[in-house]
C-alpha cells in the first residue's frame, strides 16, 4: 500500500539522519524553530537530492534573511530557513499519509464485515433512500459457485394512512418517461426491468403503473421476455398519476425484445423481484429483512463503503505544495513589515543625531551613543527588536574593528536598501570629507522631510489596516443578516 511505503520510509529517514546529525542542531533556538526535530531530515532530503547548494544560491531569499536576521549568522539562517521549509512540507505529507492509511484500513475492515440483511426503513417525512450494497450468491453445496456484483436498494418510507397525507406532487410527464427505462436506452428497444417509480420527487404525484400485458410486464416493471418467440412484440404503459381528487392518464407506448442473459443476470433479476415483492409486503413495517437466499445460492450481503484515502492524500499534496509557496510569501511579507519599521523609525534616528551633534559630539560619537543605548533597553527587555539599530550595531562593530568611517557608514545605507537611509549615510560620507560645518542644517532638512514621510505611511497603513477589516465585516453583516431574518421566515411559516 502507497500511504503504508510512504510512513515507513518517513519513520526509517527520521531515526537514520537524526543518528547520522549527532549534535549538530542542538543549539537551535527550539521556541522559533518548533519543527526542529525534522530539521536533520529535511537537511538529508536535500543533500541527497543535490537540492542544498542550489536553495542557498537564491540570492533574493539570502538577501532577505540577511535584511531580517542583522546580528546572527546569514548563511546559518538561510540553512535553517530551508530547514524549516522543507520541514513543513514533509510534515504535512506524513500527516495526510497517515490519516489516508487508516481510512483505507477502516474501509478494508468495513469491507470484509458482513452486512445483516436487516433494513430500517426511514419514516415518511424523512423521504425515500438508496443504499449501495455488495452481495454475494453462494451455492450450498458447492461452495465454489458463486457470483458477487453490487447493487442499489430503494430503501423506501414508511407509508402512513390515507389522513397522514398532507402534500401531493405536480406533473413532470418527461421526467417519468426518463425513469421509467432504466437502464433500457429508449422505450422502442427494452430488454430490461423498468422502472416503475411510485412517485415523482418534490412534486407530491403519486404514480400507479397498468400494463396492456402482464403476462409480459407486470405491476413492479419487470420484463417477462425470457419464453418470447417474437423478435419483438409492442404493448402499451399506462401511467396514471394522481394529484388529490385530479387524475391524469398518459399512455406510452413500450416495444419488448428479448434478452441475452447468462446464469448471473438471471440471478440477479430473480433477486431484484425477490427484494421488490417483500418491499411492497413490508410497506407498513419499520423493518425489513434483504433475501439470504436464492434457490441453492446463499446471498452475503456487504456494505460498499467509499475509500477516500486517495482524495485526502492528494488534498496533503497539494497543501504540502501550497505551503513551499507561502513560506516564500511569508517571508515576503516579513520584508514588507520590516520596511515599514524601518521607514518609520527613520525620523527618530535623524533627530537624535541632530540632537547629539549640536552637543558636540562627533559623527562616530553620535553613532556609538544611538546604538550603544538602543542595546541596553534591548537587553533590558524595554523594546523589541529594531532593524534600524540592529544595523547600526553591525556598523559600530565595523568601526571597532578598524573598517574607515566613510565605508562602513556606506555600507550600512547599501544594507538597509530604503532610499532614505541611503541619503542620510550620503550626507555623513559628505561631511566627513568637507568637516562637520553645515551638518545640523542639512540633517533638519532631512528630518523635515522625514517626518513628513513617516505621516505618508501612517496614513497608508491605516488605510491598509482598514481594508482588511472589510471582509470580517461583511461576514459580521451576513451573521446579522441570518440572525433577524431567520426567526421572520419562521414566524411567517407559522
Amino acid at each position: 500500500m502507497l500511504y503504508g511505503i510512504i510512513i515507513i520510509f518517513f519513520v526509517i529517514l527520521f531515526f537514520f539522519s537524526k543518528r547520522q546529525m549527532g549534535s549538530t542542531f542542538n543549539s537551535i533556538d527550539k521556541k522559533k524553530h518548533r519543527l526542529y526535530f525534522l530539521y536533520p531530515m529535511a537537511r538529508f532530503i536535500l543533500i541527497r537530492a543535490g537540492l542544498e547548494e542550489k536553495c542557498l544560491k537564491q540570492s533574493e531569499v539570502s538577501k532577505n534573511i540577511r535584511a531580517l536576521y542583522v546580528l546572527e549568522g546569514h548563511e546559518n539562517q538561510t540553512r535553517l530557513y530551508w530547514y524549516q521549509k522543507t520541514s513543513l512540507v514533509l510534515l504535512i505529507i506524513f500527516i495526510f499519509s497517515s490519516l489516508s492509511f487508516f481510512i483505507s484500513i477502516e474501509s478494508y475492515m468495513n469491507k470484509s464485515v458482513s452486512f445483516d440483511n436487516h433494513l430500517i426503513r426511514p419514516e415518511e417525512e424523512e423521504g425515500d433512500n438508496r443504499i449501495r450494497l455488495r452481495y454475494k450468491i453462494q451455492n450450498r453445496e458447492d461452495l465454489k459457485d458463486f457470483y458477487e456484483d453490487e447493487i442499489t436498494i430503494e430503501n423506501k418510507a414508511r407509508i402512513y394512512s390515507h389522513k397522514e397525507w398532507d402534500e401531493l406532487l405536480n406533473i413532470a410527464i418527461p421526467y417519468l418517461e426518463k425513469e421509467m427505462l432504466g437502464e433500457n436506452e429508449e422505450a422502442s428497444h427494452v430488454h430490461r426491468n423498468l422502472n416503475f417509480i411510485k412517485k415523482i420527487p418534490k412534486t407530491g404525484i403519486s404514480i400507479e403503473w397498468i400494463p396492456k400485458d402482464y403476462k409480459l410486464i407486470d405491476s413492479r416493471g419487470i420484463i417477462h421476455n425470457e419464453d418470447m418467440v417474437e423478435d419483438k412484440v409492442e404493448t402499451l404503459v399506462t401511467a396514471i398519476l394522481r394529484y388529490h381528487d385530479r387524475k391524469v392518464e398518459h399512455i406510452i407506448p413500450i416495444t419488448i425484445v428479448p434478452p441475452i442473459m447468462d446464469n448471473k443476470d438471471i440471478l440477479q433479476r430473480e433477486l431484484e423481484s425477490i427484494i421488490d415483492e417483500t418491499n411492497e409486503a413490508t410497506a407498513m413495517d419499520k423493518k425489513w429483512s434483504l433475501p439470504k437466499k436464492i434457490g441453492d445460492y446463499l446471498v452475503i450481503w456487504e456494505r460498499d463503503e467509499k475509500n477516500i484515502s486517495m482524495p485526502i492524500f492528494i488534498l496533503g499534496l497539494t497543501g504540502a505544495i501550497l505551503i513551499w509557496f507561502f513560506c516564500d510569501k511569508e517571508l515576503d511579507n516579513k520584508m514588507k513589515l520590516r520596511n515599514n519599521q524601518l521607514l518609520l523609525d527613520y525620523p527618530e534616528i535623524i533627530n537624535k543625531f541632530i540632537l547629539l551633534i549640536n552637543a558636540g559630539m562627533t559623527i562616530k560619537q553620535a553613532w556609538s551613543k544611538i546604538a550603544e543605548d538602543y542595546r541596553q533597553k534591548l537587553n533590558k527587555g524595554e523594546i523589541n527588536i529594531r532593524y534600524a539599530y540592529e544595523e547600526m550595531l553591525v556598523t559600530l562593530n565595523e568601526l571597532k574593528l578598524g573598517i574607515p568611517e566613510a565605508k562602513a557608514y556606506e555600507q550600512y545605507g547599501k544594507r538597509v536598501a530604503l532610499l532614505p537611509y541611503m541619503k542620510f549615510t550620503s550626507l555623513i560620507v559628505q561631511n566627513l570629507r568637507k568637516g562637520n560645518k553645515g551638518l545640523a542644517d542639512l540633517l533638519n532638512n532631512e528630518a523635515m522631510e522625514a517626518l513628513h514621510t513617516r505621516r505618508e505611511i501612517s496614513r497608508r497603513l491605516g488605510e491598509e489596516a482598514s481594508t482588511k477589516l472589510i471582509g470580517p465585516m461583511i461576514i459580521m453583516l451576513f451573521i446579522v443578516l441570518i440572525i433577524i431574518m431567520v426567526p421572520a421566515i419562521i414566524s411567517i411559516r407559522m
